[in-house]
């Protein structure tokens, strides 16, 4: 049984040259690099949450276009100091230009990266996979 259900949202531009925000969160919450991500409320449709979750974490109200990268994973998790089974669903979002950013406080600091840069700080394999099969689409 699947616990809880979220999306990462890999924010990108093409302009002036392709980037790719990466967010550090704080050490109190991991200290790993990580897209965009946070949980789907109840009766929310996933690109609602990609949205709100730009939004909230790093202050993006404008975007281009959201790509739903047929790529989600399920790991373990602990929240709120309970085990947890997690899916996470994957999606790109473009933004014109590199827009000023304003990161929450779960979160240290941000990165505008290229994708050589981008995979060595990602942790994980499956955000790994969805950032290339982000690239696969964006470069094509």
């Amino acid at each position: 049984m699947i616990h809880r259900v979220n999306i990462q949202a890999f924010i990108y531009t093409k302009i002036p040259y392709p980037s790719f925000l990466l967010l550090k969160r704080a050490v109190t919450r991991g200290g790993f690099w990580q897209p965009v991500s946070g949980g789907i409320e109840h009766n929310e449709h996933p690109t609602q949450t990609v949205r709100r979750e730009i939004y909230e974490e790093a202050g993006i109200i404008k975007v281009e276009a959201i790509i739903d990268l047929h790529h989600s994973f399920i790991f373990q998790a602990i929240k709120n100091n309970i085990p947890m089974k997690m899916k996470d669903i994957c999606f790109g979002v473009e933004v014109k230009n590199i827009p000023s950013v304003r990161i929450s406080d779960e979160l240290e600091i941000y990165k505008w990266c290229s994708e050589e840069e981008d995979l060595t700080y990602l942790k994980w394999e499956p955000n790994q996979t969805a950032l290339k099969k982000l690239c696969s689409i964006i470069y094509s």
